[in-house]
C-alpha cells in the first residue's frame, strides 16, 4: 500500500466512523490536499470584561486587571477553536504562536514536528490568550518570565457547561523558571477541555481544547480562520468556545479546493 493510498483509506475510514479515539496520529504524504477557511461572528449583547483589584504583586501585575472572556471586534468573534476530529494521518504539526491580549504578555507557542509541543510562556501575570489547544500524553512546558511566583492549577472539564471534574496539576512555578507537566489520556475525557488558573492571581484564566491532530485553528481578531493541507474526504468539524459553547458541522474537503464555512455564536 502506497503512502498516498493510505491517506485515502484514512479519510474513508473516518467517513464511515471506523476510528479509534486512541489511534496515534501519523505524518504521511497528502495527495491533492484541500483547505478550510471561514469566519466566526457574534450576535447580541457582548458580555463586559470582568475587572479585578489586584491584591498580590501589584508591582508586577498592575493594580487593576481585566479578563475578557468574549472578545468581539466589529461583530466578529475572536478565540474560537476550530478542530477537525479523528484525523489519523496527514501533515506535520506546524509552528504557531498565539499571543495574549494586553496588558498581559503571555503566549502559547507550538513547535513544529511530529507532535503538538506546547510552551506556555507566562509574562506580566498572564499565561497567554484566553483560548488555545493541548494534546494528551505530550509534555507541556510552563515558563515563568516574571520575578514572582505563580501557582499553576489546572482542571479538567467535560464540555462547556459541566462542573469541574478534578484537579490535574497544582504546582508552583518559581520566578524565572520552567516546569513540565503532562495531561495524560487517563485524566482527560473525550472530548476534553482544560482550564488553566493561578491560585495566587484570580484574573489568570485560560482554556485549552484537547486535539489529537494538527488540523485546528483559533479565530483571530477579525473572526477569521484557516486550516490547510487537509486530506480530501468527509470530516466532523467542531467550533468551540469556553463561554459560548460548541457547534458542529460535517464538512467535505475536495482535492485542491478551498471550502468556506461561517459560524455564528450568541450569548447563551
Amino acid at each position: 500500500m502506497t503512502r498516498i493510498s493510505r491517506v485515502g483509506l484514512i479519510g474513508f475510514m473516518c467517513t464511515l466512523g471506523f476510528w479509534s479515539a486512541t489511534s496515534a496520529y501519523e505524518i504521511v504524504e497528502v495527495n491533492d490536499p484541500g483547505k478550510l477557511t471561514g469566519t466566526v461572528s457574534f450576535s447580541g449583547h457582548v458580555p463586559a470584561p470582568r475587572t479585578f483589584e489586584v491584591q498580590k504583586n501589584p508591582e508586577i501585575c498592575g493594580s487593576q486587571r481585566s479578563l475578557t472572556k468574549v472578545s468581539v471586534h466589529n461583530g466578529r468573534l475572536q478565540g474560537v477553536v476550530l478542530a477537525l476530529q479523528h484525523v489519523t494521518g496527514g501533515k506535520a504539526f506546524e509552528e504557531k504562536t498565539l499571543h495574549a491580549n494586553r496588558p498581559g504578555k503571555g503566549e502559547f507557542h507550538y513547535q513544529a514536528g511530529k507532535q503538538l509541543a506546547l510552551n506556555v510562556r507566562t509574562e506580566n501575570c498572564n499565561f497567554g490568550p484566553f483560548t488555545g489547544v493541548v494534546a494528551r500524553d505530550q509534555p507541556v512546558r510552563f515558563s515563568n518570565r516574571d520575578s514572582i511566583k505563580h501557582t499553576l492549577h489546572t482542571y479538567v472539564k467535560r464540555g462547556t457547561k459541566a462542573t469541574i471534574l478534578k484537579t490535574v496539576h497544582n504546582r508552583g512555578i518559581q520566578p524565572s523558571s520552567t516546569i513540565e507537566e503532562t495531561f495524560t489520556e487517563q485524566k482527560l475525557p473525550d472530548p476534553g477541555v482544560v482550564a488553566l488558573t493561578c491560585d495566587r492571581h484570580d484574573f489568570m484564566e485560560n482554556w485549552l481544547y484537547v486535539v489529537d491532530n494538527p488540523y485546528f485553528a483559533v479565530s483571530d481578531e477579525n473572526g477569521q480562520f484557516h486550516i490547510d493541507g487537509i486530506p480530501p474526504g468527509d470530516y466532523h468539524l467542531v467550533a468551540w468556545h469556553p463561554i459560548l459553547g460548541t457547534q458542529e458541522h460535517t464538512v467535505t474537503i475536495a482535492p485542491q479546493r478551498d471550502t468556506a464555512l461561517h459560524f455564528s455564536f450568541k450569548k447563551p
